[in-house]
């Protein structure tokens, strides 16, 4: 087990990955994880899929090979919930999330926890990895065996620097405006610049870590169910109501995306829209620059998703999509206290409404669309 921090005090971590359906994936991770500089205290992987002898198989193989304590348990699917089951069992004082399909460059977790060293009065509550543009060497031709990135995802990789920049000026994004609001409240550390460190706005799931005691006080959001998405920001914006977030330059994740789908495009979509909408209502104030841009930036997302409806999974989402926008003024006008419950009535109102129309209607006009809200 490695340490880092001081003398008196070191500091541990724990890893945990959550996988579903996705073996392949995580026969590329894991070992990249147990071969790190910096030993983590214990590995836990949180293993949802249908069939659980691979992951199962591919873990007790690790195991034998790697003097690291693996940990192997079972869930219900859902990324919210996983990583919760996940969170349970740690007992370091650092915690790193990682997806199945997170590829982890050398000295990535030691890079990441020189962060924490060096903040001795715990200001910074996680820290984050940057995105590498390219896999790590050593497991590119094992990767070409296993399973390949689609085309699409790989262009958006090398040109998002430009995409997003293009977007923060002419349809800025809420998550980043709230993040903002939220940094500014304090003083960055005066050592981030020399150790290649910024202040983020919030952390993306498959590259993140937390102070665990600070995690642990908020968990993640379980009514993020089903694709769970952004419920990695949601527990950013927990974390940054208290302490900073950091993403430390010197360290680096692939994220190797696995093309296989996690759900219907229905849902995809849905979720896209409504729960932004729903984080966004459960952190930003009513008079924010936060709340003020989210229907604009989800007008702009959604005509993005027309672009793309040329096939049947893109058609799902963009239908997704533009029921869910429907739905939320509902949430923009919900009292806190009934903000979850609107939520859910709102995402099985979609649901039911898909359902019934087939989810393949498409003979609509999208800017009378955009006016139709509950």
């Amino acid at each position: 087990m490695t340490t880092i921090g001081n003398a008196m005090n070191p500091l541990t971590l724990d890893v945990v990955i959550v996988t579903r359906n996705r073996p392949a994936a995580l026969s590329l991770s894991l070992p990249l994880v147990l071969k790190q500089g910096f030993r983590p205290h214990q590995v836990i992987i949180v293993d949802s899929s249908e069939d659980k002898e691979p992951v199962a198989a591919l873990v007790d193989e690790a195991a034998r090979s790697s003097d690291i304590p693996l940990v192997l348990l079972q869930s219900a699917p859902g990324t919210s919930l996983q990583r919760n089951v996940g969170l349970k069992t740690v007992t370091a004082d650092i915690v790193l999330f990682l997806d199945d399909d997170s590829l982890l460059l050398p000295n990535a977790i030691s890079s990441i926890m020189r962060i924490y060293q060096l903040d001795w009065e715990e200001a910074i509550g996680g820290v984050c990895s940057a995105e590498a543009t390219l896999a790590p060497e050593a497991v590119i031709e094992d990767a070409k065996s296993s399973y390949a990135m689609t085309w699409l995802d790989i262009v958006k990789l090398r040109v998002a620097k430009q995409r997003y920049a293009l977007e923060a000026r002419m349809f800025p994004d809420p998550f980043y405006l709230h993040g903002q609001s939220r940094m500014n409240v304090r003083q960055a550390p005066s050592w981030l610049q020399s150790e290649n460190a910024v202040l983020v706005e919030y952390m993306t799931g498959f590259r993140m870590s937390f102070r665990a005691k600070l995690i642990g006080q908020c968990g993640f959001n379980e009514a993020l169910s089903g694709y769970g998405l952004f419920e990695d920001t949601d527990a950013s914006f927990s974390i940054l109501k208290t302490h900073l977030l950091v993403g430390a330059r010197n360290a680096q994740i692939f994220h190797y995306k696995d093309p296989g789908r996690r759900g219907t495009g229905t849902a995809l979509g849905m979720a896209q829209v409504l729960n932004m909408a729903y984080v966004i209502c459960r952190h930003a104030p009513p008079d924010s620059g936060a709340r003020s841009h989210l229907k604009s930036f989800l007008r702009y997302k959604i005509a993005l998703y027309a672009t793309a409806a040329n096939s049947r999974f893109g058609r799902e989402r963009f239908l997704g999509a533009l029921r869910a926008y429907r739905c939320v003024h509902s949430l923009l006008v919900a009292p806190a206290e009934e903000l979850s419950r609107i939520y859910r009535e709102m995402q099985a109102k979609c649901l039911a409404d898909a359902k019934a129309e087939g989810g393949t209607h498409f003979g609509f006009d999208m800017s009378s669309s955009f006016g139709k809200e509950e």
